[in-house]
């Protein structure tokens, strides 16, 4: 069964994807890989793609590329689908959503240290951060109609803010293995 999975920033989905894929033996469709793949074939760089990608007159024709991809896999396979479009494309997979405070967000990114993601202050993050959600929020309600951070839309949600990637994926495995219970028995 797809197990799709969307997150906030900065709530550990690569290195959570990569344990739940090792341990359940499964796929990981990524659609940033996808959206790598697409920007290379157009000649563009990933930057120049998401700059492209962000203005308000493509988004629909984009999102639409990765729409028809996701709706064409078997909702039966074992594939890890990192999307955003969940929702839309594999309604009926296992979704999960993992969440983050956006104050344990922001002290993430300047524990990393990451060059593209260059703040002076924990205050100046933490207000990127926020912005960032609101705008990922904003972008979903305006062109689909639904609010991210709403709890009805996932079967499981999970803060990782005070647990490690490791606990956090054997967290989803739990859930994902009560789901299959209760849905084998429907």
């Amino acid at each position: 069964m797809i197990i799709t999975l969307w997150w906030k920033a900065w709530s550990w989905k690569w290195t959570v994807s990569k344990l739940l894929a090792e341990k359940l033996n499964y796929e990981i469709i990524s659609i940033g890989t996808l959206k790598r793949k697409l920007a290379e074939e157009m000649w563009l760089s990933i930057l120049e793609f998401n700059l492209l990608w962000e203005k308000p007159e493509n988004q629909k024709e984009f999102d639409l590329k990765f729409e028809e991809y996701q709706k064409s896999l078997d909702v039966n396979s074992g594939i890890l689908l990192e999307s955003r479009l969940w929702f839309l494309c594999q309604p009926h997979a296992f979704k999960v959503f993992l969440d983050v405070s956006d104050e344990v967000a922001s002290k993430r990114i300047l524990w990393d240290n990451r060059t593209t993601d260059n703040y002076d202050s924990f205050e100046s993050t933490l207000q990127a951060t926020k912005e960032r959600n609101e705008s990922d929020r904003n972008r979903y309600i305006k062109l689909y109609w639904i609010d991210l951070w709403d709890k009805g839309n996932y079967d499981f949600m999970i803060s990782t803010d005070n647990k490690t990637p490791a606990e956090v994926c054997d967290d989803i495995i739990t859930a994902f293995e009560e789901y299959q219970k209760s849905h084998k028995n429907a």
